[in-house]
């Protein structure tokens, strides 16, 4: 399921950029933490040396959330609620041929890397990944719950955390060779730019292992995979099947050790909100000390990646997903914001205010746990922040079946360590797809 990623401007307008895609069963479904900079005068030679840092866990990446990559920053926007790490791409078997791209957002809503063209220097040379059949370079388009990218596929050296993958497929979002989406990719406006997409970026981490997976493989499904002509071919593109191997993969799935899911840890954020909160992402669920969650009950997914929430009395499909930017649900009692008007505004007798809600998570083997969120008043609070615990807006905003879904976006992840059990893995017998919290 794409990410809802959201966008507030500075002059207060809100905007709706997406993030994340992918999806399991062929469904369409960080910057790194800011050094800490110190002013006082070097007192020479005979200073104390500094003590040294301890080296990060080989399964650990630090993500933030900020106010956006500088590509977007420059349009005079910030960012609202989105959580970011850092990969480093190289070309295929260099050591110095690389570039790390910061803000590049960390998604459990869908699988695989997709990297937005315009945020490469181009010192790292991505090779084209062609279709077996004809040899002709494949291209792909991601439809989100908001809009719909278009690239190519591409495969470099990638080094994520401590860990280096060899030749990885992914996604060049945005590639100039792609030419013209297709009619049958177009869902929504485009969001092939930085600016628009609002990440360098996205590191899918979520259920599945491969982004389409059998499905792909064996039947050419319109909204997915594409062979073209040549370059700009738009409606002469045709869809195509494509080998699993071939295919946008989960990164850490792919890992050597530690990849049967990840763990994410995020601070709590204050009710007004906080210009950074930093937190660390582990790969593995319960393979080591630091990706252990004692007590926790794994509650499992559907083939799309979906569970239930019970809401208001409704019980309804739901996802558990850092891309978006706020809870998405239905209501019928809750105002809309008048600023932002794509998120909601609760007010008692015509004074913002913020509501106590209650919902219940439902896994698919019947796993059930209570949760307490609150839905704060948007136009009362945003001041710039990068994180805000209370964002939560209409469903109804969305595109497609997404419409329908109650999403628990990044303010679910504050203050809680939540788990993303992969596809096909067992831990305390349960088999994944399954989420822990």
């Amino acid at each position: 399921m794409r990410k809802l990623a959201a966008v507030l401007c500075l002059v207060g307008v809100l905007a709706l950029p997406s993030c994340g895609g992918g999806g399991g069963g062929g469904e369409a479904p960080p910057n790194q933490p800011l050094a800490t900079v110190s002013n006082a005068a070097d007192t020479g030679a005979d200073a104390a040396a500094p003590p040294s840092t301890p080296a990060a866990p080989a399964n650990a990446l630090p993500v933030v959330v900020d106010t956006g990559p500088a590509l977007f920053l420059l349009t005079g926007r910030k960012v609202l609620n989105m959580l970011y790490a850092s990969v480093t791409l190289c070309t295929t078997g260099s050591a110095t041929a690389c570039e790390t791209i910061d803000h590049v957002q960390l998604d459990t809503g869908s699988t695989g890397l997709r990297i937005l063209a315009p945020a490469l220097s181009g010192k790292a040379a991505l090779q084209p990944v062609v279709e077996a059949a004809s040899g002709s370079a494949l291209r792909q388009c991601v439809q989100y719950a908001d809009g719909f990218t278009w690239g190519s596929v591409v495969s470099a050296d990638v080094k994520i955390g401590g860990q280096t993958l060899a030749s990885l497929p992914l996604n060049l979002i945005g590639d100039p060779a792609a030419g013209v989406p297709p009619p049958t990719c177009v869902s929504g406006p485009g969001k092939n730019s930085v600016s628009l997409f609002g990440a360098n970026g996205v590191l899918g981490v979520g259920s599945f292992v491969r982004d389409c997976g059998a499905n792909c493989a064996a039947y050419a499904i319109p909204g997915m995979y594409y062979v073209c002509p040549s370059a700009g071919a738009g409606a002469l593109c045709r869809a195509t099947k494509v080998a699993e191997a071939q295919q946008v993969p989960n990164p850490v799935a792919l890992l050597p050790g530690d990849n049967n899911g990840v763990t994410i840890q995020l601070p709590p954020v204050p009710r007004s909100g906080s210009a950074l909160a930093g937190g660390t992402v582990y790969f593995g669920v319960a393979t080591r000390s630091n990706n252990t969650l004692p007590g926790a009950r794994l509650l499992t997914l559907d083939g799309s990646g979906t569970l239930l929430t019970s809401y208001g009395g409704v019980q309804q499909r739901a996802i558990v997903d850092s891309g978006s930017n706020g809870y998405f649900f239905a209501s019928d009692s809750i105002a809309t914001c008048t600023r932002h008007q794509a998120f909601y505004c609760p007010t008692a007798g015509g004074a913002p205010t913020s509501l106590a809600q209650t919902a219940f998570i439902v896994g698919r083997n019947g796993r059930m746990e209570a949760v307490s969120f609150t839905v704060d008043n948007i136009d009362d609070l945003f001041i710039g922040q990068a994180a805000l615990p209370g964002a939560a807006a209409p469903s109804s905003g969305l595109i497609g079946g997404a419409a329908g879904l109650f999403s628990w976006g990044l303010p679910f992840f504050f203050g809680r360590t939540v788990q993303v059990l992969f596809e096909g893995m067992t831990v305390d017998g349960v088999t994944g797809p399954a989420i822990a919290f």
